[in-house]
């Protein structure tokens, strides 16, 4: 059978690489224009690279114009394969960086939101004398929920999670970074706040009473043993989301107690003696990928800086 005209040759090159990240970089974003701050260019420009794109493919992977900006159903398969061969080109690149002993290359990390607020993570002054030591090794940070940093890890388009140690993940290795510090609390013209305002000796029975916000994902069991205690309010996904509806005075809700020191005033902590809970905060990463120089030396750094127990 003849091959088609326009079908793919099989050969990459640095300019098809380019055109992918630029690709991959859109679909992150959400459409061309929100990309245009993300790649520095125009529109034009970004809409040109994805046809260059799709006539070196042989695909058409999507549509853009006045309707909006959607993948066909050939993007959608095509975008799985282009990330698998971004991840695995950033490996290569870092695998032999390593062989030579040269300290070159991306760390990838994912962590959830309000992390780096905590003086006890470790992550700052692991990049600063990372930075000292491998100049020229961008590190690069995404927050997400722990099931979004875990899946990234797991399929490669991440090399280090910072997340609650709620579960582990048989093909991963952990360590224990800190232990983040969590209670319960309320905030605006919450009826808790006004009780606390005028004295009044809260029980714990008169706190579950009220509505409590809940995670939209799998949590820490003494978490989840507390929370079944409240009437459920809103579900949300970020330690953000949580402040907002604590601090409307809508809702109680969960959230690391370092979070108040940002907002002083703004928030009251309920019976931290019976609400408030400690969690171990880990670093998680694939065990094959720990063979590159670049990340063994980013992890040792991360595992050295960890606060004295």
């Amino acid at each position: 059978m003849a091959r088609r005209k326009n079908a793919f040759s099989g050969k990459v090159n640095d300019v098809d690489l380019r055109l992918m990240r630029v690709f991959k970089a859109v679909i992150e974003c959400g459409g061309l224009s929100a990309a245009q701050t993300e790649l520095g260019v125009g529109r034009s420009t970004i809409s040109r690279q994805i046809s260059d794109l799709e006539t070196r493919l042989g695909l058409r992977l999507c549509h853009r114009g006045r309707s909006g900006f959607y993948l066909t159903q050939q993007g959608r398969q095509a975008i799985d394969y282009i990330d698998k061969f971004l991840v695995s080109t950033d490996d290569f690149a870092s695998g032999i960086a390593s062989i030579s002993n040269q300290m070159v290359g991306n760390i990838e990390i994912g962590m959830i939101d309000f992390t780096m607020s905590d003086v006890r993570n470790p992550l700052i002054s692991a990049m600063q004398k990372f930075q000292e030591i491998a100049p020229d090794v961008s590190i690069n940070l995404m927050t997400g929920s722990p099931n979004e940093v875990e899946r990234g890890i797991i399929d490669g388009k991440l090399h280090i999670g910072i997340i609650p140690d709620y579960q582990r993940h048989p093909s991963l290795e952990y360590i224990t970074l800190y232990d983040e510090d969590v209670g319960l609390f309320c905030g605006g013209q919450h009826p808790l706040v006004k009780a606390i305002e005028q004295n009044v000796t809260l029980t714990a029975d008169m706190i579950c009473k009220h509505k409590l916000v809940h995670r939209a994902y799998f949590e820490s069991e003494p978490l989840r043993q507390r929370k079944q205690k409240f009437p459920v309010g809103s579900t949300v996904y970020q330690t953000e989301a949580v402040l907002a509806l604590v601090r409307s005075g809508v809702y109680l809700g969960y959230f690391p107690s370092h979070c108040q020191d940002l907002m002083r005033g703004e928030f009251f902590e309920l019976l931290p003696d019976i609400f408030g809970y400690s969690t171990p905060i880990c670093a998680l990463w694939r065990s094959d990928r720990k063979h590159s120089l670049i990340l063994q030396d980013f992890l040792q750094l991360l595992s050295q800086e960890r606060p004295a127990v």
